[in-house]
């Protein structure tokens, strides 16, 4: 059997980067340092869910590690558009805790909806037994050298 040449060859793809690529934003409670308020926005509104808060709850003082004083420790989940969605935190003795939006104050004056630094955000989190914690805090940029991407 005879055998043809073929002749060598390489292929390469170009990289094409996806059109959306999340920013990766932190939120530190306030709570446990300033109490339940921000400028007279407190979470008590008769509009948002402070009487919800359940069982023997506590709050650490900013700066605290693995609580949700602890920047690092707590996630903001975005949509495609920057919509704020969720947050999740990581608390050392509990795990990860999820947590939802509960009010957002555009800082800056902006009037968008995609989540920013420096917006001002009333969120909580829950536990698997039933606990509930609400906090307040300022959006910051994860790592501000990258502001566009994870």
């Amino acid at each position: 059997m005879k055998r043809t040449y073929e002749t060598p060859m390489a292929c390469s793809e170009e990289f094409m980067p996806n059109e959306y690529v999340a920013a990766c934003y932190m939120l530190a409670c306030y709570r446990g340092s300033y109490g339940m308020s921000y400028n007279g926005q407190r979470w008590n509104n008769s509009n948002w869910n402070w009487h919800r808060e359940q069982g023997n709850v506590t709050h650490s003082s900013m700066g605290t590690a693995g609580t949700c004083g602890d920047a690092t420790a707590n996630r903001v989940i975005t949509s495609e558009g920057g919509v704020f969605q969720s947050v999740g935190e990581y608390n050392n003795e509990q795990g990860w805790l999820n947590g939802g939006l509960e009010n957002i104050i555009q800082g800056n004056g902006g009037d968008n909806s995609a989540t920013d630094p420096g917006d001002i955000v009333f969120w909580y989190t829950t536990a698997d037994d039933g606990r509930r914690w609400n906090h307040w805090g300022i959006v910051q940029q994860e790592d501000p050298n990258h502001p566009n991407h994870s």
